[in-house]
């Protein structure tokens, strides 16, 4: 039986999350805690049993055709025993008929692994969203009249003015800012902001990637390459892999659930 979880499932989600996504406690407690919702988790279950889960979570798409709701299908998972019995695809055609039958346009999602791309190609996603990565060293000290500061809530109306302003993308409410900034400062480096003369040009949500190494998983905004180097002299790290809106690496895909073309555009920071 499919259907949406509710306040009773919160054990046996939480434990089927655990068995199909090993490894990272400290943010499956932060999710759960924070940002789990049972109402827009999709369940398939057996004779009481829970076999396989989605997460369809709501966005706002800006594409060809103006800004609309989709859904952001998140922590898609099948226990292992059930595995190979088209569960999720059973669960994925009944998220795209809510999809239609509340308006929504699309369907996104992140795979977990490379080869995922293709497996959901015959659901009718495409590639669409991409991303630049390049791996930068800690190399001369920040000019002077530079200022590197942990961001706030009182800096998002800022960080969504350098956020990408053109083409296709999805746009962050208040809220998805709020939960970002509170994930990255709690479990990772942090948020960075870089003024220059008082006004933020550049930030960055940056997470610890090994004893000397950084990772800025979104970079944006006129000052890049100063940040880098000012949070790199910050936080003591040799290194910092960076990723950034671009078109060098493919992150997601798409579905539409109608005749709209399907263009190349930017998300992240999508709890991926």
């Amino acid at each position: 039986m499919i259907r949406f979880a509710d306040s009773r499932d919160f054990d046996a989600v939480l434990a089927l999350w655990k068995r199909c996504f090993p490894g990272d406690e400290a943010f499956t407690q932060w999710f759960f805690e924070n940002q789990y919702n049972p109402a827009v988790t999709l369940l398939d279950e057996e004779d009481g049993r829970l076999c396989s889960m989605l997460q369809m979570l709501p966005y706002q798409l800006r594409d060809a055709r103006g800004v609309r709701p989709v859904t952001y299908i998140y922590g898609a998972c099948t226990a292992p025993e059930c595995r190979r019995q088209h569960r999720m695809d059973r669960l994925l055609m009944h998220s795209f008929d809510l999809d239609r039958q509340a308006g929504r346009a699309a369907s996104i999602l992140i795979p977990q692994e490379e080869w995922l791309f293709g497996f959901y190609d015959q659901f009718g996603y495409q590639t669409a969203f991409s991303v630049d990565t390049e791996t930068v060293s800690r190399t001369e000290i920040p000019e002077e009249n530079i200022m590197l500061r942990r961001l706030t809530e009182d800096d998002i109306p800022t960080m969504q003015a350098l956020y990408p302003a053109e083409g296709m993308c999805l746009l962050r409410s208040a809220d998805d800012w709020c939960a970002q900034l509170a994930l990255f400062h709690a479990l990772g480096a942090g948020a960075f902001g870089l003024e220059r003369g008082g006004t933020l040009t550049a930030y960055a949500f940056v997470w610890q990637d090994g004893a000397d190494r950084l990772w800025a998983q979104e970079a944006c905004g006129t000052d890049v390459p100063t940040l880098e180097q000012a949070v790199l002299h910050a936080c003591d790290c040799k290194e910092m892999r960076v990723t950034a809106p671009g078109n060098g690496h493919r992150l997601g895909c798409i579905r539409y659930h109608d005749d709209t073309p399907v263009q190349n555009g930017y998300f992240n920071l999508l709890f991926n």
